[in-house]
C-alpha cells in the first residue's frame, strides 16, 4: 500500500470516529428506551437498551457486525454496566437481572438470536428453532407447571426403547442368549444305511470319517488305513481330496433319494392306473351289456299293442333290478320312455278312459320306481318337467280331457272317480291338479248350476228324472277336491254354491213329503253351516205348519201336521223342537182341555186323552223340564177341574200362556195363537211371480234391483237385473202379467218379452 493510500484511510476512520462520537447521544424513544438518531448508520441495540457511554459498540468486534450471543450482563448488545443510562431506566421499570422481562417475569431472559440457514437450503435442513429458544419455551412451561419435551429427546427415548426391545428379544425366556444349533455330518456308512440300496466305494469309506469330535480326513496306502489329523493353519492335498470327496458322496446321496422317492410314485401311480383300467374295462364290459339289452327292446314279436306294451315292461323292469344303483348314472328313465312313448302313444289313440280306467295302470306301476324317480339336479331352483311327465302330458291329458268334456255325463260320477283313482299314484302332481281344476270342477259347476231345486219342487221333484238331478254326485267328489270347494264357509267353490241351493230346498221342500232325500249327506258335508240352514230355514216353516195345519181334535184327531214336524227330530237338538211344542203345539192342546172340563167331562175319558197324547210325544222330548211342566199344567187344570165340579164351567181359569220366553231358533209371535172352539178354513199362500222373479235371479246368481223409477206409458216399476255385485249393467226390465219385459239397449223405446230362459241370464252378464 503505498502513502497516499493509507492517508486517505486514516482521515476516513478519523471521520468515522467523529461522526459516530457525535450520533452516540441517545434520544429518549417509548417508555423511556433509548433510541439512536435518525442520522446513525449504526444497527439497533439489543433488547437491553445501549449503554450510558459513548462506545462505539462494534469497536470491540473490529467493525464488524454482532456475533448474536448474548453478553455477560444480558443487558444488551451494547456491553452496558450495570449503571448504564438503559440499565437504570429499565431498574426503574422493576426489572431484575437474570430474570424475565415483565411484571411477572414471564418474558424472555435472553435477547432472541438469529438462525442462519444455508443457502439454497429448504426447510427441515437445519433446526429452524435455536437453543436460546427452546431453553424460553421450557422455562415458560415450568412456570405454569408442567415439563415440555424436545422433540429430539422424545426420538432420543424411543431408540433407547427399541434397542432395549430388540436385546429383550434375542434372550430366551430364562435370560440366557439362545444358542445355534451346531450342524451335524453324517459319516459314510450312516449314509449307506439310511439310503436303501445305495452302495458307497471303499475308497469313500475310507476317505471321509467325521464321526469324532475333530475332523479326521483318512487316505489308503498299499491297503493300510493310516489317520492323519489337520489342522486350520494350512490345508495340504489331502484335505482338499477329502472335501472335494465328501461333496460327491453328499450329492450322489441327495440324487439316490430323489431317485428313490419318485421311483416309489411311479409305483404308486401306475397301481393307480392299474385299477382305473380294470375299473374302466368292468365299465366298457356293463356299457356293452346295457346296449345289447337296450337293442333287445325294440325286438317284439307281436302286433297287438297291449302285448308289446307288456315285452317291452318286461324287459325294462329287468334293467331296472340289475342295474338299480346305475340309473342316474346311465338315464335309464329317459331310455325306458324312448321305449315306451311309440307304444305309448299308440295305446292313448285307441284308449277309452272311461270304459277302461286301468288300463296300462299295472304295467306303469311296473315301472314306477324307474319312471318316477328325478335328478338330483332338480332340487335346485330349476324347475322343469322329467320325460315321463312330458309323456303323460303331452300323451295322456289330452285323451282324458277329450273323453271328460265330450263323453262323462256328470250325474254319474263313478267313472271319472274310478278313472282319477286308479292314475292318481302314477300322475305328477301339476296333471293331477289340471285334471280336477280344469275339467272336473267346471263339469261340477256346469251340473249344479243345471239344478233346480225351486222348479223341481212345483214339477213334483220325487220322480226319477229329478232325482238324479239331486247332487249325489257332488258329495262323491268332495274327497278328491281342495278346501276351496269342499269349505262351505268360503265365498264361492262348489260347496258354497251347493249351500245356496240346499237353502232353496228348505224354503219350498213339501213337509208332507217326509225328509229330504240325501239329508244326511247334507249334514255330513256342511258341518256347522248344517244347524245353521235348518234354523233359519227349516225351522220357521215347522213351526208356521204346526201353526196353521195342525188342530187338535179329540173326535177326529189328524197327526198328520205333527208326524211332519216330528220326523226332523234326529237333525234339531232336543231343546228345539221342545220349544217348538211349548210354543205351537200346547196352546192349542190346553185350549181343547179347557173346553172339555168345562162341558160335563167324563174325566176317565179325559185321563185316557191325556195318556195317549204323552205317548204320541216322543220320550226325549218328555224328558225336557219345559214339556214336562206342560204336562203338569194340565193335570192340574184336570183336578181342579174335578174338585169345582160342576163350578168349573164358571170358576176354572182360562189356560194361559207359556211362561217360557220365545227362543231365538223359533219364529217370534206378537201373540199366542187362541184357536177358536171351530176351526178355522186353511188359508192358501199365494205366489206372486216377482217372488217367483227373485226366486230364479237367486238360483242364477243374479241380482233385482228396483230402479225407483216407472215405464213411461203403463207406469209399471222398473227391475235392473244385473250379474254385478255393483248392481251395474245388466238389463232393465217391468212386470207385467207372467211376463218379464227387457228394455232394447240399442232402442231405449223397445221393450221385448222373455221367459226365465238362459238368454235372460246372458242379457244380465252383459253377453
Amino acid at each position: 500500500m503505498d502513502s497516499s493510500t493509507n492517508a486517505r484511510h486514516k482521515r476516513k476512520v478519523a471521520d468515522m470516529s467523529s461522526d459516530s462520537e457525535e450520533d452516540a447521544r441517545p434520544t429518549m424513544g417509548f417508555r423511556g428506551f433509548a433510541r439512536p438518531s435518525s442520522r446513525s448508520e449504526s444497527p439497533p441495540a439489543s433488547m437491553g437498551g445501549l449503554g450510558s457511554g459513548r462506545r462505539n459498540p462494534w469497536k470491540n468486534n473490529g467493525g464488524n457486525m454482532p456475533s448474536g450471543r448474548s453478553t455477560p450482563s444480558g443487558g444488551g448488545g451494547g456491553g452496558g454496566g450495570a449503571n448504564s443510562f438503559a440499565a437504570r431506566m429499565m431498574a426503574k421499570m422493576g426489572y431484575v437481572e437474570g430474570q424475565g422481562l415483565g411484571s411477572s417475569g414471564q418474558g424472555i431472559v435472553n435477547p432472541i438470536e438469529a438462525q442462519a440457514r444455508p443457502s439454497g437450503a429448504g426447510l427441515g435442513v437445519v433446526r429452524e428453532k435455536t437453543k436460546q429458544a427452546r431453553e424460553e419455551e421450557k422455562r415458560a412451561a415450568a412456570q405454569r407447571g408442567e415439563i415440555l419435551e424436545d422433540s429430539s429427546d422424545e426420538e432420543r427415548k424411543k431408540r433407547q426403547r427399541k434397542k432395549a426391545e430388540r436385546k429383550k428379544e434375542a434372550r430366551s425366556g430364562s435370560g440366557t442368549p439362545v444358542a445355534r444349533p451346531k450342524p451335524q455330518f453324517r459319516t459314510a456308512r450312516e449314509m449307506e444305511a439310511d439310503m436303501e440300496g445305495l452302495e458307497v466305494p471303499n475308497v469313500l469309506k475310507s476317505l471321509v470319517d467325521a464321526t469324532g469330535k475333530e475332523q479326521r480326513v483318512l487316505t489308503s496306502t498299499a491297503g493300510l488305513m493310516v489317520s492323519q489329523e489337520f489342522v486350520n493353519q494350512g490345508e495340504g492335498e489331502a484335505l482338499k481330496i477329502a472335501r472335494r470327496a465328501r461333496n460327491d458322496l453328499e450329492a450322489f446321496a441327495d440324487e439316490w433319494k430323489g431317485l428313490t422317492e419318485r421311483k416309489r410314485f411311479i409305483e404308486l401311480e401306475e397301481a393307480q392306473i392299474v385299477e382305473q383300467m380294470d375299473t374302466q374295462q368292468l365299465r366298457s364290459d356293463q356299457l356293452t351289456e346295457l346296449v345289447t339289452a337296450i337293442g333287445q327292446l325294440e325286438l317284439v314279436q307281436s302286433d297287438d299293442t297291449r302285448v308289446q306294451f307288456d315285452q317291452v315292461t318286461d324287459k325294462l323292469e329287468a334293467l331296472q333290478t340289475k342295474y338299480q344303483a346305475e340309473i342316474d348314472e346311465y338315464r335309464l328313465p329317459e331310455v325306458a320312455v324312448a321305449a315306451l312313448h311309440p307304444l305309448f302313444r299308440r295305446a292313448m289313440e285307441d284308449w277309452e278312459p272311461l270304459q277302461e280306467p286301468t288300463f296300462l295302470v299295472s304295467n306303469l306301476r311296473r315301472l314306477r320306481p324307474l319312471l318316477s324317480r328325478k335328478k338330483n339336479s332338480e332340487l335346485t331352483q330349476r324347475q322343469s318337467t322329467t320325460p315321463y311327465e312330458t309323456m303323460i302330458y303331452t300323451l295322456w291329458l289330452p285323451r282324458v280331457r277329450s273323453a271328460l268334456l265330450n263323453e262323462w255325463d256328470v250325474f254319474d260320477s263313478s267313472p271319472a272317480t274310478s278313472l282319477l283313482v286308479a292314475w292318481k299314484d302314477l300322475l305328477p302332481p301339476f296333471v293331477y291338479a289340471n285334471v280336477l281344476d280344469q275339467l272336473v270342477v267346471p263339469k261340477l259347476a256346469g251340473g249344479l248350476k243345471a239344478w233346480k231345486p225351486r222348479a223341481s219342487s212345483r214339477r213334483h221333484g220325487s220322480s226319477p228324472a229329478n232325482s238324479a238331478r239331486f247332487p249325489w254326485w257332488l258329495f262323491t267328489w268332495l274327497q278328491y277336491l281342495d278346501d276351496r270347494h269342499t269349505n262351505p264357509k268360503q265365498a264361492t267353490g262348489l260347496l258354497s254354491d251347493a249351500k245356496r241351493k240346499f237353502r232353496v230346498v228348505l224354503d219350498t221342500w213339501d213337509l208332507g213329503r217326509g225328509l229330504i232325500s240325501g239329508i244326511e249327506l247334507w249334514r255330513d258335508a256342511l258341518g256347522s253351516e248344517f244347524d245353521v240352514c235348518l234354523r233359519n230355514h227349516l225351522l220357521p216353516r215347522l213351526a208356521r205348519h204346526l201353526r196353521e195345519d195342525f188342530d187338535v181334535n179329540p173326535q177326529d184327531q189328524d197327526l198328520t201336521a205333527l208326524e211332519n214336524v216330528l220326523q226332523w227330530q234326529p237333525f234339531f237338538k232336543p231343546n228345539v223342537l221342545g220349544l217348538l211344542l211349548v210354543a205351537e203345539f200346547f196352546p192349542k192342546w190346553h185350549h181343547i182341555l179347557y173346553i172339555w172340563l168345562t162341558n160335563d167331562p167324563n174325566y176317565d175319558e179325559v185321563a185316557e186323552w191325556f195318556s195317549w197324547w204323552r205317548g204320541q210325544i216322543p220320550a226325549t222330548l218328555n224328558e225336557l223340564t219345559i214339556v214336562d211342566d206342560e204336562w203338569n199344567k194340565g193335570l192340574r187344570s184336570m183336578d181342579l177341574a174335578s174338585r169345582l165340579g160342576d163350578r168349573a164351567a164358571t170358576e176354572l181359569p182360562l189356560p194361559t200362556a207359556p211362561e217360557t220366553a220365545t227362543p231365538s231358533d223359533l219364529p217370534k209371535q206378537d201373540h199366542p195363537p187362541q184357536p177358536p172352539p171351530e176351526p178355522k178354513p186353511r188359508v192358501v199362500e199365494e205366489i206372486s211371480f216377482k217372488d217367483i222373479l227373485e226366486s230364479w235371479c237367486q238360483e242364477q246368481g243374479l241380482i233385482m234391483l228396483p230402479l225407483r223409477e216407472a215405464h213411461p206409458q203403463n207406469g209399471q216399476p222398473l227391475f235392473r237385473i244385473t250379474a254385478s255385485a255393483t248392481g251395474k249393467g245388466g238389463v232393465v226390465a217391468y212386470l207385467q202379467g207372467d211376463v218379464v219385459w227387457v228394455q232394447n239397449k240399442r232402442a231405449k223405446g223397445v221393450w221385448e218379452p222373455m221367459g226365465l230362459e238362459e238368454r235372460l241370464v246372458e242379457k244380465a252378464e252383459g253377453k
